[in-house]
């Protein structure tokens, strides 16, 4: 492999995983900081959440007199 073309596929690579880090959304920042995002969006709002309860389905009856 000349060394021309080895240069392009490394700059190739460099732009390609510089696109995916903006697409991404982190820019580059370390993951520290979107687990501290994740744990003050999902750990310490404060919002109560009821239990679920489990339903039964209701089905419809098939008779057209019931109309």
């Amino acid at each position: 492999m000349s060394d021309l073309l080895l240069d392009a596929v490394r700059a190739e690579v460099a732009y390609r995983v510089g696109e995916l880090q903006k697409t991404r959304g982190t820019g580059g920042r370390p993951r520290a900081n979107r687990a501290v995002r994740w744990l003050r969006a999902h750990r310490l709002t404060g919002v109560a959440v009821p239990a679920q309860e489990r339903r039964e389905a209701v089905r419809a009856s098939s008779d057209a007199r019931a109309r």
